[in-house]
């Protein structure tokens, strides 16, 4: 129940009238008791030793001491806080349902004001997002040198001994994230790219989540040389991250889009990071959206940079995992032995077809095996790299002690 003013007020005004009541009793008790003392005495003999009549005693003082007691003051008492805390409870009650407090109402316009600010800085970020040209023609004459015309106003971190590489968002970036434009395959100046905050990202973009590799090479991806180069930094970047494996793959040759990897690197490149390499096709993309990236991972200069020990380690891990693909064993090799008992040694002489291959092929291979006939032991193979599987030659390779190119360089390779 809840007590307004008007009950106090009302409630004041019947004790008072209680109290009125009581006391006009009192006093006709007392005119009552002077009446009956007055008779008496009149009646009284005129004898002094007769005995007093006696009179019931007064109860007025015990009245009034019943109605102004301790108990009922403190009743009062706490009935009058109780009904002052009630009454303002239903004040505050009425205030809060009308209307919220100054308060309340300041902190939800700063609230709001800051919500707006926020959004409009938002705004003023994304418009100002710059795509510049992939390939920055103003470095043609060194195009892979320092920046390179890649991605030219960019600039690498290096460890030492390890890759040149660009990671976005880092602290170089400002934690920017990586945002492409543009599928054009045969002009890289035509394709664009821009550095843009995660909350402020390019009007129409699509942020594609994962790890992102940006492969930039300088030749192209389908010959096993050049595109085993343009992936060893990336197995190196690999090896000292976690062993964080891309969902992506971009391929760039002078800021030209490549669709695909040559059969051999694919399989390769499958073999060491666990899957084969999804190369993003921008399919469904027009020419002008961009494509952001949670995480991208740039490479323009392939080993370059790379210390010794660093590349060993590299193709350490890369011959592994191409013998586990292939299901291929070091363990329980016998050496093979030749009729002399000598051990043997074992010589490939990879050969190419087509513009890179030899006009005399016959006079080649007559060399190498008159060379191979002096060393004990030796014995010479010619192989087609294009006519072997990725499997075939990983396996032929572990008899492999000297192994040729069509460059015409012997290699140790064990």
């Amino acid at each position: 129940m809840i007590w307004g003013s008007d009950d106090l007020i009302s409630l004041s005004r019947f004790l008072t009238f209680e109290r009125e009541r009581e006391r006009e009793r009192e006093r006709e008790r007392e005119s009552h008791y002077i009446m009956a003392k007055s008779t008496v005495e009149l009646s009284r003999p005129a004898n002094p030793t007769l005995k007093k009549p006696s009179f019931p005693k007064k109860r007025t003082t015990m009245s009034v001491f019943c109605l102004y007691s301790p108990k009922l003051s403190i009743f009062l008492l706490a009935l009058c806080v109780s009904l002052f805390t009630l009454y303002h409870i239903q004040s505050l009650h009425a205030r809060t349902t009308s209307s919220p407090p100054w308060s309340f109402v300041h902190q939800w316009e700063r609230f709001t004001n800051c919500t707006q600010e926020h959004g409009s800085m938002a705004e003023k970020l994304r418009q100002s997002v710059t795509f510049l040209p992939l390939k920055d023609l103003r470095y043609a004459d060194k195009a892979r040198q320092g920046h390179t015309w890649f991605m030219s106003s960019t600039y690498d971190t290096r460890e030492e001994g390890g890759v040149q590489y660009q990671q976005f968002p880092s602290e170089s970036s400002k934690r920017r994230l990586l945002c492409l434009k543009g599928k054009e395959t045969h002009d890289g100046s035509w394709n664009s790219y821009a550095l843009a905050w995660p909350e402020a990202l390019p009007f129409n973009a699509t942020l594609l989540k994962g790890l992102t590799f940006v492969s930039y090479n300088h030749y192209d991806y389908d010959n096993i040389w050049h595109g085993l180069s343009a992936m060893v930094p990336f197995v190196a970047w690999h090896i000292r991250n976690g062993c964080e494996s891309p969902s992506r793959w971009i391929l760039y040759h002078w800021g030209e889009l490549r669709f695909e990897m040559g059969p051999w690197l694919r399989t390769l490149t499958g073999a060491t990071f666990g899957g084969a390499p999804n190369t993003e096709s921008f399919e469904g993309v027009n020419d002008g959206q961009p494509l952001c990236f949670e995480k991208a991972v740039v490479m323009r200069h392939n080993e370059g940079g790379m210390s010794r020990d660093r590349r060993t380690e590299t193709y350490d891990l890369m011959r592994c995992k191409a013998r586990m693909y292939c299901n291929v064993s070091l363990e329980g090799r016998i050496p093979e032995v030749n009729k002399q008992g000598l051990p043997v040694i074992g010589m490939t002489l990879f050969m190419r077809t087509g513009s890179r291959s030899f006009t005399n092929e016959s006079a080649v291979i007559g060399i190498f095996e008159k060379e191979c006939a002096k060393v004990d032991g030796c014995r010479l193979m010619v192989a087609y790299s294009n006519n072997l599987t990725f499997c075939e030659q990983v396996s032929e390779i572990l008899y492999v002690y000297f192994l040729s190119f069509i460059h015409k360089s012997l290699k140790h390779i064990k």
